[in-house]
């Protein structure tokens, strides 16, 4: 249908009450007491308007603004929201590109009083470079996993949170514990001390997670901060793991690879991230999007920031290969629970 399809009488109307409240800036209060309407019935107006064509919105985007592909991944993937970054020359400018996009998600949405599980990765520790609210913030950034001495400072989720913390004048909690330990036995009394358990419980209760997506090529950041010896990496591969979220790795339908370092691990699991309330991940190097799709299939991210050439090529896979995705009704291989 379009405005030919209405009489002059209704065009004419529809016209008159869309000017009002689009040209003029005219409440729909207002629009109701000239035209001697009902709130309710000006509004439905206003929709007929729009859906007869009288009205047609534009919204002028600014160049590298991806909102035709953030639709996808939200549709997709059943995402409470999707950021895309747009396309950089060097790995490194990518990754700012990204990182700035996830500091400024991570202003609109930080209230005071919410508390951060924060995870770690190259990506992840860019965030605190572009994060600068216009105010304070008494917000709190825990530790979500373990580190290592090996980690690059700026990468260790640790120094992540105390980077955010002291950027919005807020709070940090750190995590005195390796990522992965020598035993099962190991990682049990750690969990008995009163330090690692109150840090893993504050990071479990949290309003919000800010985590990366690693992978699991030989240059990813648990293989480079001795995390996990090469062997380790070589045989997750060979069980199908694809990637990691906080260390848990999953292969490429989302599901969780079961392999003896998971006793080892000390960090959130798989089943703690399904119940913080927002999390968010980061991505951006052009080697993650079997890890992104794995990570998105196990159903446990809200808002996805990632690269253009990533989103792309996530989505790809996701239409080529027919695997269940995650989605809003809570489908999926491994679907968040709330």
């Amino acid at each position: 249908m379009g405005p030919d399809d209405l009489s002059s009488e209704d065009f004419e109307r529809l016209a008159r009450i869309a000017h009002r409240y689009y040209v003029d800036g005219r409440t729909q209060e207002e629009i109701a007491r000239e035209f001697g309407q009902s709130r309710p019935k000006v509004q439905r107006l206003l929709e007929r308007a729009r859906w007869a064509g009288v009205v047609d919105i534009r919204v002028a985007s600014p160049p590298g603004l991806n909102l035709e592909l953030e639709t996808r991944l939200r549709d997709e993937f059943g995402l409470a929201d999707a950021i895309v970054a747009p396309r950089r020359d060097d790995p490194q400018s990518q990754r700012e590109a990204v990182a700035r996009s996830a500091a400024q998600f991570l202003e609109r949405r930080l209230r005071d009083g919410s508390v951060v599980a924060v995870g770690h990765g190259r990506d992840t520790a860019e965030v605190p470079r572009f994060f600068r609210p216009r105010r304070r913030v008494d917000a709190l950034f825990v530790s979500a996993m373990g580190g290592s001495p090996r980690v690059d400072t700026p990468t260790n989720p640790n120094e992540i949170c105390r980077s955010l913390a002291d950027a919005c004048g807020g709070r940090s909690q750190s995590l005195y514990a390796p990522a992965y330990v020598e035993s099962v036995e190991v990682r049990d009394r750690l969990l008995e001390q009163d330090a690692v358990a109150h840090t893993l419980d504050a990071a479990a209760r949290a309003d919000m997670a800010l985590v990366g997506i690693g992978g699991v090529n030989d240059d990813c950041t648990m293989a480079r901060s001795g995390c996990l010896l090469p062997a380790e990496i070589e045989r997750l591969r060979r069980q199908g793991a694809v990637g990691d979220v906080v260390g848990n790795y999953v292969d490429v339908d989302g599901r969780l690879i079961a392999s003896p370092h998971q006793e080892r691990l000390v960090a959130l699991s798989i089943e703690s991230l399904h119940a913080v309330p927002l999390v968010v991940a980061v991505a951006s190097e052009a080697e993650k999007p079997l890890a992104i799709l794995g990570v998105l299939r196990a159903g446990v991210i809200d808002v996805l920031v990632v690269d253009e050439g990533n989103a792309n090529a996530v989505l790809d896979r996701a239409g080529s290969d027919g695997a269940p995705a995650p989605t809003a009704a809570g489908r999926g291989p491994m679907a968040r629970r709330r």
